[in-house]
């Protein structure tokens, strides 16, 4: 048997089954068990070996041959391909590069500096140069010739841009989306399952007896907000619970400026409708400013309103009380993008096809039962909230 040992399915850590499987034989193939023109062992053989199922097998070997590390031959079985070229490979080049004029910060905390960190040490690894530009999308293939960059990581593209990315696949520019995903899921992206994020948050709080529960998306432009946004309808709908239109505050984009103007905004819709007994906020930074807003209409948290966020930072775990939250695997995602980009170039092949890492619910203090079963409702004064 070429696979001498074999790493099986770890079924509790974060990475999905299928890329365990596609990893596991990736390994096999380095370490010289599976030997160029030598055939894979059978499916069933390897879901025996990896402890695995058959769909999860299928998808690895789909993928490893559409990388060109195997090759399936009709009525005679997938073989290792044969190798590239023999010595060490040139460094590349990559370009992380975005869309907006406003550079993200990629040293916060929050988001973009785990991010970014992920990306760093996944180029790192692999002795990839970066380079980090702002570049308008009109002006991407420019960018790609005039600095001579091996591959791109669009980091964060807003769903008007998917035509952009079409057009790069088009032109055999070599990326990978990160912090994105789209409805062309040939497109090769990294990013969160966010349907599998607002399902966790949403069976949270159904399971603590919430059914009036209140949304706040205000970046509808970004595909991660706007994914959570489709996820939550959906969700709701097929439980048979009612969206009232007032629970739903909704924006193309975060509003720029101080953070008192949403904070603002919170506080103007929280006094003109019935209050929900719950609120999803569907980003951190959404969540700290509802948080304040239902602070000063002295909306106590958790025991008149539950509140839960899709985003984890360390700083989630310190607030008053500390976050209920959706976390997200972020520097697994830098680092899986690097990978993903990193393969394809070595195989001299295009990257295909998006990745859905998945996220995991941290339960803190900030979501409790909704107030008891015929208690009045809660509702806004000049002297906070009262029943």
């Amino acid at each position: 048997m070429p696979l001498r040992t074999v790493q099986r399915v770890n079924r509790q850590i974060a990475k999905p089954v299928y890329w365990q499987v596609k990893e596991a034989i990736k390994a096999s193939i380095e370490r010289g068990d599976l030997k160029p023109g030598e055939v894979l062992p059978g499916r069933l053989e390897l879901c025996r070996m990896l402890g695995t199922n058959r769909p999860a097998v299928d998808r690895a070997i789909a993928e490893l041959v559409k990388e060109g590390w195997l090759i399936s031959i009709k009525g005679k079985g997938t073989f290792v391909a044969e190798a590239l070229g023999q010595g060490k490979s040139k460094v590349l080049t990559c370009a992380v590069i975005w869309f907006l004029p406003e550079a993200p910060q990629l040293e916060d905390a929050t988001y973009w500096g785990p991010l970014m960190r992920g990306v760093t040490q996944g180029a790192a690894e692999r002795e990839i140069r970066l380079l980090f530009r702002y570049c308008p999308p009109e002006e991407v293939v420019k960018f790609v010739r005039t600095f001579q960059v091996d591959g791109l990581i669009v980091l964060a593209p807003y769903v008007e841009n998917e035509s952009v990315l079409l057009h790069l696949r088009q032109q055999g520019i070599p990326f990978v989306a990160l912090a994105a995903a789209f409805e062309d899921d040939s497109l090769p992206c990294v990013d969160v399952d966010n349907f599998m994020g607002v399902r966790l948050a949403l069976e949270h709080l159904w399971g603590l007896g919430h059914r009036q529960i209140a949304i706040v998306d205000l970046a509808l432009k970004g595909s991660d907000p706007l994914q959570r946004w489709e996820a939550f309808q959906r969700l709701m709908g097929n439980a048979g619970l009612s969206i009232d239109p007032r629970w739903t505050l909704l924006m193309p984009t975060y509003p720029s400026g101080d953070v008192e103007i949403t904070v603002g905004r919170l506080i103007r819709w929280l006094s003109e409708i019935p209050l929900p007994t719950a609120i999803f906020a569907a980003t951190y930074d959404m969540a700290l400013a509802t948080l304040q807003a239902l602070r000063r209409l002295e909306i106590a948290v958790p025991q008149e309103m539950s509140l839960i966020s899709f985003d984890d930072p360390p700083t989630a775990a310190f607030l008053d009380p500390p976050l209920t939250a959706v976390r997200q695997p972020v520097e697994a995602l830098g680092q899986r993008a690097v990978q993903k980009l990193y393969d394809a170039l070595q195989r001299g092949v295009m990257p295909e096809g998006t990745e859905l890492l998945p996220p995991e619910l941290i339960v803190r203090d900030s979501t409790a039962p909704p107030r008891a079963e015929g208690a009045k409702p809660l509702t806004i004064t000049k002297g906070g909230a009262s029943p």
